[in-house]
């Protein structure tokens, strides 16, 4: 079984800058102290750093007609997978707090 990841220049950036997000929030949280409620707003707060990071890249990156992709989806399109992840995870605190 093979695993095979389409890109075209610098699409896969994508995956790092997600993470960037995720350890934004990390050490925001442990910055402020890591209550409950500081935890579920840096979580919510590093996807969306992620997504302003991904689109912001990318519009850059993809100004003058260049293809940088993953998975042939332009890089700036990736930034909706971040904010997802944010709605996702505000969801779940919602869900979590209210029961």
């Amino acid at each position: 079984m093979y695993f095979v990841i389409k890109w075209s220049g610098w699409g896969p950036l994508v995956i790092p800058l997600m993470l960037v997000g995720v350890v934004f929030g990390a050490a925001a949280q442990e910055l402020f102290g890591g209550t409950p409620l500081v935890t579920d707003t840096c979580w919510v707060l590093g996807f969306l750093v992620s997504a302003v990071l991904i689109r912001t890249i990318g519009r850059r990156l993809n100004r003058f007609g260049t293809r940088h992709t993953l998975y042939d989806v332009p890089m700036q399109h990736w930034s909706w997978l971040a904010v997802t992840c944010s709605v996702l995870a505000l969801g779940i605190v919602i869900l979590v707090r209210t029961v």
